[in-house]
């Protein structure tokens, strides 16, 4: 997981990534070698849940930022709702595992990726234009045609 959007690491643009590992630290750091060049690093963090809850979350405050765009309330609102997004990612996912580490939402699984993800994110486009069509247009068809299904 992390602050990676497909099309930028397909041209080489710098981009990061967090592998969760339980106990193979040895193991996971190969992974890590393997997959790093030099515009791509890769780091392994001994935090499973805590690196997929950060993957699978950080998409629900993403659409919270598409809306706030949608309804041009401005980029300090959008702050806001990053901010306030990562502090409940982070309740949520210390409730559902108590074994999530603080640490882990400060890699780029964590704040990097909920950053990208609320900037130029597919969930992030498809609720802007949800909102900027006043709710009319429903995603599924958003999704289809902003982002081909």
């Amino acid at each position: 997981m992390g602050a990676n959007i497909a099309n930028e690491i397909a041209v080489e643009k710098f981009s990061e990534a967090t592998i969760g590992y339980r106990q193979d630290k040895e193991a996971a750091q190969r992974w890590a070698r393997l997959f790093s060049t030099p515009y791509f690093l890769v780091f392994a963090v001994p935090d499973v849940e805590g690196v997929e809850l950060c993957g699978t979350l950080k998409n629900v405050v993403a659409i919270a930022a598409g809306l706030v765009d949608g309804l041009d309330m401005g980029n300090n609102t959008k702050a806001a709702i990053m901010r306030i997004g990562l502090r409940e990612m982070k309740a949520f996912s210390k409730l559902l595992f108590s074994s999530v580490k603080d640490r882990t939402f400060f890699e780029s699984c964590g704040v990097a990726d909920l950053i990208t993800t609320c900037l130029g994110g597919r969930n992030r486009r498809v609720a802007e234009a949800f909102a900027r069509s006043g709710g009319k247009r429903s995603f599924d068809e958003l999704e289809t045609e902003l982002l081909q299904g």
